[in-house]
């Protein structure tokens, strides 16, 4: 026996696994989704258990009475809301006006204080309120504000801007926010915030009912799954949408350097694989399709990064920022430059997100005119509310339409 090859044979091996290993997507080292979260300090919203504790807070001022009506719309969105919260969860309803009330008595009693039309008679709505006596203190419920969105107070823009504080700090770095609407039938007055004084609604008339959601990231599925469908609309940020996003070669656009070979796109979840030879480079050149107008065209990036000496990979700290997408002419793909000048071996994973914007159908609820019968049926000021939340979030990192992920392993 010739002893040579037999000690040959397994180094040739262990040189052929390693070549591989260097030159190839490393797709068994990351096999799902929070493996490529994690780098980034992002809490997957994936698989959670639901919620166990909930907050409810009703809009108990004068403007809601028109909605409580025997068997209106806003009774049977309640009870629907509270059919679907877990039997084992706890819930705690509160009234809120100018104060903000803890409701006494076990569920069926709270319920039946809030089918009573004279609940509805509070003369102003602080939607601060709640923050200020009950949410704040209470970081692990979910919280839901059943409310006109009419900010009702004495210098009513200054707290606009409060609540969008308050909301920032109470949901940290890792919180969901769900605003969802629905038009209610409404059989009432309503209060004007432009200049006062009472409207008589005409019969048959509807006004938005919104609630507001939010707590903790890894709760916001539960809102999306179970509560977000029993209304007409919803804007949502802290939980990503999954997507069919893949890198593609495109031939009028060309990957730029001309050495980053595309290998693979993980079938099973939003991630490219690419293979970067050596050399300096500047920026990438990326096409993908598969895109949808609802991502809009400002993507967010960041980049971690690990040696091949190390183990796990890093968030790259102050390497970042934001990029905007060519949509090209079929509309179902974008190209965008990607800056890239990490030259040392190794590899990257790179976190695109899409940037959040408010719908549309936030300004078409909204008016700036309240005194109207033809805009009853919207929203004094509400797009400028949700501008101010939007401003606060601005570098929040799951104010996010979808994520998707390149995997870059560099020679």
């Amino acid at each position: 026996m010739n002893y040579k090859y037999i000690v040959l044979y397994p180094v040739s091996v262990i040189i052929a696994v390693s070549f591989l290993f260097i030159t190839g997507c490393e797709k068994p080292s990351l096999s799902l989704l929070s493996e490529y979260e994690k780098p980034f300090g992002v809490i997957s919203s994936e698989a959670q258990d639901p919620p166990r504790k909930f907050n409810v807070f009703i809009d108990a001022s004068a403007s809601m009475y028109g909605f409580t009506a025997n068997n209106s719309t806003f009774h049977d969105i309640i009870s629907s809301v509270i059919s679907r919260i877990p039997q084992d969860a706890s819930i705690q309803l509160y009234g809120f006006g100018r104060d903000s009330i803890k409701l006494e008595g076990d569920l069926r009693r709270m319920l039946h204080t809030i089918s009573d039309r004279r609940f509805y008679n509070h003369e102003h709505t602080d939607l601060c309120k709640p923050f200020d006596e009950h949410i704040k203190n209470d970081p692990s419920s979910v919280n839901l504000i059943f409310t006109d969105m009419v900010q009702s107070t004495e210098h009513a823009e200054q707290d606009r801007v409060i609540f969008a504080r308050h909301l920032k700090s109470y949901l940290g770095d890792n919180g969901f926010l769900s605003l969802m609407a629905i038009q209610a039938d409404f059989l009432g007055d309503y209060y004007s915030e432009k200049v006062g004084g009472k409207i008589n609604v005409p019969e048959g008339s509807t006004r938005p009912l919104y609630c507001l959601a939010f707590g903790h990231r890894k709760y916001s599925k539960f809102i999306e799954d179970k509560i977000a469908n029993l209304f007409s609309y919803s804007f949502e940020f802290g939980n990503t949408k999954p997507n069919k996003l893949r890198c593609t070669d495109n031939m009028d656009r060309i990957n730029d350097p001309e050495n980053l070979m595309l290998e693979d796109n993980l079938v099973n979840l939003p991630v490219s694989c690419f293979l970067l030879d050596k050399g300096q480079t500047e920026a990438l050149k990326l096409t993908m399709s598969g895109y949808e107008d609802r991502f809009g065209k400002v993507l967010d990036y960041s980049i971690a990064y690990r040696s091949k000496k190390d183990s796990v990979y890093t968030e790259m700290k102050n390497i970042g920022g934001n990029i905007i997408a060519d949509v090209l002419p079929d509309s179902t793909k974008i190209s965008f430059n990607l800056p890239f000048n990490n030259n040392s071996p190794g590899a990257y994973i790179v976190r695109l997100t899409f940037r959040k914007t408010l719908p549309n159908w936030i300004s078409k609820l909204s008016t700036d005119d309240d005194t109207k019968l033809d805009n009853i049926n919207k929203t004094y000021k509400l797009d400028s509310w949700m501008r101010f939340i939007m401003d606060n979030f601005e570098d929040y990192k799951y104010l996010a339409t979808t994520q998707y992920y390149i995997q870059i392993n560099r020679k």
